[in-house]
């Protein structure tokens, strides 16, 4: 758990002219509530006097580093700013935002405030222009735009960085970092043989060949330079966890949001300047080229005149219009912002988009109560270590569930639902592997699996399969018949219909326990077409003179599913990449 502690005194909110009607009359004191956030309990400390909300303090949260966790003290200053708990939400941490502002109306209600008066919105003010110029402007702040734009900077230009969320990171402050280093310093220095053309060859069979050959050669004679750049002290000086043995990637310290947060301090430092809760609304096109982004934010409308454009603004998983249908029976788990601004934007260039139909799914999910998918890996893997196993909705199993995550994927898709099945050793190894990634807590494990909680996930318990059977809707003789031939696979040792060897049987004693498991889509895989300086295509294969793109918003690098270390190492590479390619065309 974090603590986060914000005061400030009433007095200055009759500075600021913000003492709020709605708050005369309450009882002074400090009041506590609590609400349910993105990754578990938000837990709040309110201060109050008789007329104004005079402190906030986050005493338990569980969101995520970078977003979540980010947004929490955007909110405090703003609701102390405005005596109001009708602030805007935290672009990109929408969840966290509602249960902050859930949690505060009810400290507020304890207190005897009047809540139709304390939580009128804010009014917005009339939209100032701002014209400004620069070089270089990037759309986006997450791992590829960062990079992009301290590439640029690093090369003497000036660089304006736009970010539509309240945070920087996007879709990378979600990510674990991993980051492919074939050709790197690092890896030749640990003994990992590798080479691009290896590289191309394992990523074009991992995508089943659905990739963009020349972006993913691109990527792989480039990365191993950028990797150097990334980790190197006059470079982007990101820590990054090196453990002396032979890898063909390298894992960021405090995961994604840890290393964007390196790349923006390093942005800051090095004189760049970075606008949030700013979204690009249209490019500037003059004469075919790109010349600049018109943007909205912060009560602004900014004319941005720039030599060259490079759009790094993510996916489009968050799109429904842009998500194709076969995907929308899947669980969502990528960014709120990941709603393919870039493809709008580039529309009157008539820019050319590869594989639009693919996005990168996972298997072994969950549903979290805050409606978006999660990974379940860090547990499942204990889970089936002490013998856990999946059923259907027929109480079967279907498959090996130690398989790898695509052909389980491909056999999960046939069924209507899926269940995994642990005895409490399986559960306990489940629970050890998530709530040590900090996904969940064992708190929220109780809140599930009472008897009378409806939301999601579906966590069940019961004394015997028969009775976990029933609470789940499936066949009990076939569940029971299921964990017997596990239980003999086991206890032969030898491998079962499916191809696993069990590891271990279930006990014939329970506990029972039951956690419905899904199929998530979080990372698009199309997007816009580049050459192999960066540049955004045409539907003529002709280079769009102005405009770069970086990150998740290019298309054809992973085929129809990403390959460990490639997704978060494209975002570096590209960044990379189109910072030096963005800021030698302003040369010219």
């Amino acid at each position: 758990m974090k603590r986060l502690v914000a005061g400030f005194l009433a007095v200055l909110m009759v500075l600021v002219g913000c003492v709020a009607a709605g708050a005369e009359g309450m009882t002074p004191g400090t009041y506590t509530a609590e609400a349910e956030g993105f990754h578990g309990t938000i837990k709040l400390e309110v201060t109050v006097d008789a007329e104004a909300i005079t402190g906030i303090e986050v005493v338990e949260h569980s969101e995520t580093a970078g977003i979540g966790e980010a947004a929490l003290p955007v909110l405090v200053e703003s609701v102390l700013e405005h005596q109001t708990t009708g602030v805007d939400s935290v672009a990109g941490a929408t969840v966290t935002s509602e249960a902050f502002k859930a949690a505060l109306t009810d400290a507020l209600t304890q207190a005897g405030a009047d809540m139709d008066k304390m939580s009128q919105p804010v009014e917005a003010d009339e939209l100032e222009a701002v014209t400004m110029e620069a070089d270089v402007v990037v759309v986006g702040a997450g791992a590829a735009g960062l990079s992009a734009g301290l590439k640029a900077a690093q090369d003497g230009k000036n660089v304006i960085i736009l970010e539509k969320m309240g945070v920087i990171g996007g879709a990378s402050a979600m990510a674990g970092s991993g980051t492919m280093a074939t050709g790197s310093t690092w890896q030749k220095e640990d003994g990992y043989e590798d080479s691009p053309e290896q590289l191309v060859e394992d990523m074009m069979e991992n995508g089943h060949n659905k990739n963009d050959r020349a972006t993913v050669e691109l990527f792989a004679n480039t990365i191993g330079e950028a990797f150097d750049w990334l980790v190197d002290e006059n470079g982007a000086a990101v820590p990054y966890q090196r453990s002396g043995k032979p890898t063909r990637s390298y894992s960021g310290v405090g995961r994604g949001a840890g290393v964007c947060q390196s790349l923006c301090d390093k942005f800051l430092a090095e004189g760049g300047t970075l606008l949030l809760n700013t979204p690009a609304t249209a490019l500037i096109i003059n004469d075919g080229a790109v010349t600049g982004v018109m943007a909205e934010g912060e009560g602004k409308a900014y004319t941005i005149n720039a030599k060259a454009v490079v759009l790094a603004s993510g996916g489009y998983g968050a799109n429904d219009e842009l998500v194709p249908d076969e995907y929308k029976a899947f669980v969502y788990a990528g960014h709120a912002g990941a709603e393919g601004d870039a493809i709008a934007m580039v529309e009157p260039l008539d820019a050319d988009l590869i594989n639009m139909d693919l996005i990168n799914t996972q298997p072994n999910s969950m549903i979290l109560p805050s409606g978006l998918g999660q990974y379940c890996n860090p547990g499942v893997s204990r889970a089936y270590a002490a013998g856990g196993f999946m059923v259907n909705q027929d109480g079967e199993r279907f498959f090996n569930e130690q398989a790898n995550a695509w052909d389980l994927m491909q056999a999960m898709k046939a069924n209507d639902a899926q269940y995994l099945i642990m005895d409490q050793a399986a559960f306990d190894g489940f629970n050890a592997g998530m709530t040590g990634s900090k996904i969940y807590t064992m708190e929220d494990v109780e809140t599930w699996l009472a008897d009378d909680y409806e939301g999601q996930p579906v966590m069940k318990t019961a004394a015997t399969l028969e009775e976990l059977a029933d609470k789940l809707g499936i066949p009990a003789d076939a569940l029971s018949a299921s964990a017997q031939a596990f239980n003999e696979a086991a206890a032969s040792g030898s491998a079962d219909e499916f191809g696993r060897t069990p590891a271990a049987a279930q006990s014939e004693e329970g506990p029972y326990y039951a956690l419905e498991m899904h199929i998530r889509y979080y990372a698009s895989l199309g997007g816009l077409h580049i050459n192999d300086g960066m540049q955004v295509l045409n539907t003529q294969q002709e280079a769009i003179p102005g405009l770069y793109a970086a990150g998740e918003v290019v298309g054809g690098l992973e085929g129809d599913v990403y390959m460990g270390g490639t997704l978060f190492g494209w975002a570096i590479a590209s960044g990379y990449e189109a910072g030096i390619a963005a800021a030698a065309y302003t040369a010219e």
